[in-house]
Formats: structure tokens, sequence, C-alpha cells
């Protein structure tokens, strides 16, 4: 019996551009548990967690650069092994 392969960080931080209360940045985020966006607080695949912001920010909002790595370095270390003779 085999086991199930491993969910790459992608997947498992599937919400992109999330916005922490008081952040000014978009992270890649969990699926909340039960779907209680309001009232759980999410984790970000650079390891920080906030509650969803609402509203318009004001000023810009920039991508998390830890989360952009994060996903980076699960994709090249999960890149198949090509050999070639």
């Amino acid at each position: 019996m085999t086991t199930p392969p491993a969910l790459s960080i992608a997947e498992q931080f599937p919400i992109r551009d999330a916005r922490f209360t008081n952040g000014r940045t978009h992270h890649r985020t969990r699926r909340p548990v039960d779907g209680r966006w309001y009232e759980d607080p999410l984790e970000a695949a650079c390891g920080k967690t906030g509650f969803l912001a609402r509203g318009f920010p004001n000023g810009a909002i920039r991508d998390c650069p830890e989360c952009a790595r994060a996903i980076a370095a699960d994709q090249t270390d999960t890149e198949p092994v090509r050999n070639c003779a």
C-alpha cells in the first residue's frame, strides 16, 4: 500500500492575495477551518497569522516576499529530475 504524495506548499496555501488586518502585504493563505473567514485567524505560507482584512486599503499593497520565496523554494524542490544520457 502506497501513501499519497505530500501536498506542495502551493496546494496547502491556495488562497492568493489575502491581506491581514492592518497589513500592507498580500499573503498566500490556507483555507479557514469550517469556512469561517472572519472568525478564525488565517495562516500564511510565510508563517504569519492574522485575521482577514475588510474594506479598501489606503496606499499600495505589495506581495509578501516570504510567501513568494516559500512557494518558489518548494517548486524547485519538487521538480522532477531528468537524466539526459
